[in-house]
């Protein structure tokens, strides 16, 4: 079984470092900024909600196919069903593109974490509100469309995005959460 899946996960590599070889010129650097809609699934019962927001990305590319990413995200949700969060990401970690002519999909797994920010996360000592860092992972992909050589719009990302946060409602603290991200993608350089 492992070496089955070590083969196919060589053939995919290959295929794709070997597609590569064709289409757009790799760039050194893209940095994009992109609405996004994270769907939380806080589990232990609770309702999942919505939180709207922003992201930023960085991306140095290593070749055609392999590049290092730093995703940033803010997002919201004024629900005072919901405990009125405030969600901060910061995600690190490697995509893996397939570059043609007019578009680019990607692959990308990210490790990082989460900084959540609630006026019911209150420190009962100060009677202050408190903020609560956690462990975050997200794995997905997107599709990047050429509408320039140094300008490219992102219709769709999709991550599943886990967050290990501490909360009264779960006993695991684990939240599953989706993110969808649009938006826009500045290139720059050339490898």
């Amino acid at each position: 079984m492992k070496r089955t899946a070590g083969i196919l996960a060589f053939g995919f590599v290959a295929t794709v470092t070997a597609s590569a070889q064709e289409g757009a010129p790799t760039p050194k650097a893209e940095v994009g900024m992109s609405f996004s809609s994270t769907t939380v699934f806080p589990s232990g019962g609770v309702p999942s909600f919505t939180a709207p927001g922003g992201s930023g990305t960085f991306v140095y590319n290593f070749n055609k196919t392999f590049g290092a990413v730093a995703d940033l995200g803010a997002y919201h949700n004024s629900s005072d069903a919901n405990l009125d969060p405030t969600t901060f990401s910061y995600l690190f970690g490697p995509r893996v593109s397939w570059r043609k002519d007019r578009f680019t999909p990607y692959a990308q797994a990210l490790v990082g974490g989460v900084r959540v920010t609630s006026p019911f996360l209150v420190d009962p000592i100060s009677g202050n509100t408190t903020a609560q860092n956690a462990f975050a992972t997200a794995f997905g992909g997107g599709l990047d469309l050429r509408a320039t050589d140094h300008i490219y719009l992102k219709p769709v990302e999709v991550d599943y995005m886990l967050s290990r946060v501490p909360n009264f409602w779960s006993l695991n603290n684990t939240q599953s959460n989706l993110r969808y991200s649009a938006g826009i993608v500045f290139r720059f350089g050339k490898k």
